[in-house]
């Protein structure tokens, strides 16, 4: 690039308020080359900054055609309203080896941040290589990084995840908008995480990864074709979210838009998981037309045979329109705790009640609405569950004790409970 072009498509190192936490950090603006890959000039941008330690790159309110670009630590990327960083449809324009994993992507960075009221566009960018044999660079992916700042701006036609963070410490995502694609925020290996204001709506899960510690998820808007979270989090609060179906955006590898489920446990052991999950806290949730609203099956289910779930907490939860509420099966050491009060769960128009009901692939015994197994304790209070069919709507077996307090049953059946080799049982 010579030194002709560089000067109409950057302002260098004038003074910027815009970076978090300095009001006298050096920026550089980048205008727009239309129709023009900038790749190496944003790159520039970057490095040049990055020198200093410090700085923002602010793009200009126009379209800018990129391949892979390449974080550094210290670095703010502005994306200002209006701005529409596009990433090149052929994926060889993402670099070489991981590189090429996506839009945006940072390896062992401190102090970073993408900010603003504009879009990244992943233009759906497919690679004959990638998985499924057509996925795509993933719109960020960060790996290895301290302190990470997500805001303010959306994501459009990811090739592959939205965001996808690996042992990462340290992650403030706020009002961030992702639109089709795959999954959402996929976190593996991350500490410490702020999710707050966000709309996801994807063909994947909104929400996924495993061996998490500390997360916080907190008035939220999830939609996908898929789940909801499947996800495992050791200290989990979510509260304020509405999550519903089915997906505006299908799942692209099976063309279909019903929501599979809210939660699903995630300890996948290829990934070689050390991680137990629990200490989830779920409260003030809204959820509608959801398969399944809670799924977790560590003796077989997809994906959940890693670590245990340990510990549930739910309350002020309404879901309506489900197949089942809950699909449980603990560890055989019954470390599952549950524990649901002042909720309402309604099931489906039409739904039938199955001996056993098979969720991606894994069958699991469910003769009723509400199923649980292998538990260490169960308390369910002031909690309404509402069925369109005949038959049991609770199930409990094989385990040590269950409160069943203020429990509303409609309609009202005389012989709403099955239980089986449970060691105590009070109910009112």
């Amino acid at each position: 690039m010579n030194l002709k072009t560089l000067a109409i498509a950057l302002i260098s190192l004038i003074p910027c308020g815009c970076s978090p936490g300095n009001s006298a950090s050096p920026s550089i603006e980048v205008k727009s080359l239309r129709n023009t890959l900038m790749t190496d000039l944003i790159q520039n941008a970057i490095d040049s900054l990055a020198g200093l330690g410090v700085g923002v790159v602010v793009f200009s309110a126009d379209t800018f055609l990129t391949g892979g670009l390449v974080m550094r630590s210290g670095i703010t990327l502005k994306l200002q309203s209006g701005t529409v960083l596009q990433g090149s449809e052929n994926y060889l324009d993402y670099g070489s080896g991981k590189w090429r994993e996506g839009l945006i992507v940072g390896d062992s960075l401190e102090n970073i941040s993408i900010i603003g009221a504009g879009i990244i566009d992943g233009v759906n960018c497919k690679n004959p290589k990638g998985e499924e044999g057509f996925r795509g660079p993933h719109a960020i992916r960060l790996t290895n990084c301290r302190n990470i700042r997500l805001e303010n701006f959306s994501i459009i036609r990811s090739g592959n995840w939205a965001i996808n963070c690996r042992h990462v410490v340290g992650g403030f995502v706020k009002n961030v908008k992702i639109s089709g694609g795959h999954d959402g925020l996929h976190t593996r290996f991350c500490s410490d995480f702020i999710v707050e204001d966000c709309d996801f709506r994807t063909g994947d899960d909104c929400f996924a990864g495993n061996d998490n510690t500390n997360f916080v998820i907190k008035n939220c808007k999830i939609n996908t074709s898929c789940n909801g979270f499947r996800i495992g989090v050791d200290n989990l609060e979510i509260r304020d979210c509405v999550i519903w179906g089915p997906g505006e955006y299908a799942h692209l590898s099976q063309n279909r838009n019903n929501m599979l489920s809210a939660f699903v446990h995630f300890s996948p052991k290829d990934e070689n998981p050390k991680r137990s999950s629990g200490n989830w806290k779920i409260s003030n949730l809204t959820v509608n037309e959801v398969d399944v609203f809670f799924d977790y099956n560590f003796k077989d289910g997809l994906w959940q045979t890693g670590q245990p779930l340990t510990s549930v907490s739910m309350n002020n939860v309404e879901a309506t329109n489900l197949k089942k509420s809950f699909l449980i099966r603990g560890d055989s050491l019954k470390q599952f705790s549950l524990s649901v009060s002042n909720s309402s769960f309604t099931q489906r128009d039409g739904s039938a009640i199955e001996s056993e009901y098979v969720f991606e692939g894994a069958k699991n015994i469910s003769p009723a609405f509400f199923n649980v197994s292998n538990f260490d304790s169960l308390s369910i209070t002031n909690t309404k569950f509402e069925t369109k069919t005949g038959g049991a709507t609770a199930f409990l077996s094989k385990g040590k004790f269950a409160l069943l307090k203020q429990i509303s049953i409609e309609p009202a059946k005389k012989e709403w409970l099955l239980v089986e080799k449970v060691a105590s049982v009070s109910k009112d």
